[in-house]
């Protein structure tokens, strides 16, 4: 068995009141180092190309449990060599550098802009986000030029062929859970064109350039309101898109509606409604897919339901690759040998990334200016577990968390490396509610408290060790 070099730093930890989250957490960071060699692999067993998606997948996963940045940075820019070399029109390759020559896939060019965002909020590399932003504006036009000017949806968007035609939506086939491919104006690219757009809003005004962010933003909204006026049921569910008719398709698929949750498509009065859908779904995606469902699930407010999923060892899912002996994630929840589907496929890696973000409840905020130290929010989970410790790697150094719920208590102990700082989102109704290592938060040395609304206290910490206490 073979890797990458990883960071000589501590690896991330993870251990909660669920024994079956703490195997999956370690699953999920097994497969995702082990397809990292000299580029990410679409699976150490069979294909060594480095696929896109794949790429991103494992990227997210190498760099939130292990503190990798060089396989990524390469990674990045090995993409953005194959627009140069095959794409004026703003594609990027679906594998590169191998010997496909030049090969799309829609759904995996969309994707690009945002992984180079995550990148950018794990490392705080401005100097890459500046070098590669014209590769993701090539994007972002190459997106807007398929808007159909009839519906301001992007409809027909060029690339792939046979089974990637207008998009791929999700892989194996049987990973799609009856997806209508016959749809030309699919809601999954459509939610991913917002991202797109939203992405290079931000990457925008990061580097100074406001006419091209307000450019972005104003297609951002223009797409999303034709997705919330198009492809939705009269009960707010999103349909799979359009068909060459115009008429909608009668599937309401997973993909559609974790996807438009993800990416902030869905209006606020609707976010119950659709995350009810999706929760009740369970799991009709593939693992491809797998951190969008969680994040999806998690902005909708169904912690619970996100960690109910993880641990579901009877159907489909991380748990059941356990239950069923498996040591490595899977490119299908239910791989068949005569398709040759991979049973050591890292994509379904990325699941880790919501162990960080909503579990223990950490995310890194974007930079504020051209430097500093890095910063976080922490917010801990509303519900699906009890307890949970962990550590993160982070460019300033280790970040040790954890917290734990005794009733109507929480106690949160937290230490932060030098050169970092953190905002805290705690469960308290007033600021009398919260104290810091026994004394009143408002005496607390090194607490800045920034007020409390709707339940939530927060306040803004430097780097030091802490003990919350609601």
């Amino acid at each position: 068995a073979r890797h990458a070099a990883m960071p000589d730093v501590p690896a991330a930890r993870f251990q909660s009141s669920n024994g079956t989250l703490d195997a999956v957490f370690q699953l999920t960071a097994h497969s995702a180092l082990f397809a990292s060699q000299e580029q990410f692999v679409d699976t150490p067993t069979r294909e060594k190309g480095a696929f896109l998606g794949d790429g991103m997948n494992d990227s997210l996963t190498t760099m939130h449990a292990f503190g990798e940045q060089n396989v990524t940075w390469q990674a990045l820019h090995d993409f953005a060599n194959s627009q140069a070399r095959y794409w004026p029109d703003g594609r990027i390759n679906a594998v590169y550098p191998n010997g496909d020559g030049a090969r799309d896939i829609p759904d995996g060019t969309v994707a690009y802009p945002d992984w180079l965002w995550q990148y950018y909020l794990e490392t705080g590399d401005r100097t890459t986000l500046a070098a590669l932003y014209p590769v993701v504006a090539r994007v972002a036009d190459y997106v807007w030029r398929a808007v159909d000017p009839a519906t301001g949806l992007v409809t027909r968007l060029p690339g792939g062929s046979d089974e990637y035609l207008y998009g791929i939506v999700d892989w194996p086939p049987a990973m799609r859970y009856g997806y209508d491919m016959q749809t030309v104006a699919r809601t999954t690219l459509n939610d991913l064109a917002v991202n797109v757009f939203d992405r290079v809003s931000q990457m925008a005004v990061l580097l100074g350039r406001g006419d091209e962010a307000a450019a972005a933003r104003n297609r951002r909204g223009a797409v999303t309101n034709a997705i919330n006026a198009r492809l939705t049921r009269p009960d707010g569910i999103y349909i799979d898109g359009l068909e060459a008719d115009g008429s909608q398709s009668t599937h309401a698929s997973q993909q559609a509606n974790a996807l438009a949750l993800a990416f902030g498509v869905v209006p606020v009065d609707r976010v119950a409604a659709v995350g009810a859908y999706v929760s009740h779904l369970g799991i009709a995606l593939g693992p491809i897919n797998g951190l969008t469902l969680l994040r999806a699930l998690h902005d909708a407010g169904r912690d619970t339901d996100m960690a109910r999923i993880l641990s579901d060892r009877k159907h489909p899912g991380w748990a059941h690759i356990l239950a069923q002996g498996g040591t490595f994630t899977w490119e299908s929840w239910t791989p068949s040998d005569l398709e040759g589907d991979s049973m050591s496929h890292g994509w379904g890696s990325s699941a880790l990334v919501a162990f960080q973000e909503v579990l223990l409840g950490i995310t890194p905020r974007p930079a504020a200016g051209a430097v500093g130290g890095p910063t976080f929010d922490i917010t801990p989970p509303a519900g699906g577990v009890t307890h949970v410790g962990g550590r993160i790697p982070t460019i300033a150094g280790s970040i040790d968390l954890g917290w734990q719920r005794d009733g109507r208590h929480l106690t949160l102990e937290l230490a932060l490396p030098p050169n970092a700082g953190a905002q805290l989102h705690l469960p308290a109704r007033t600021v009398g509610a919260v104290t810091e290592h026994g004394r009143p938060v408002t005496k607390a040395s090194g607490v800045h408290v920034d007020g409390a609304a709707n339940g939530i206290v927060t306040v803004t910490i430097g780097a030091g060790s802490y003990t919350f206490r609601t």
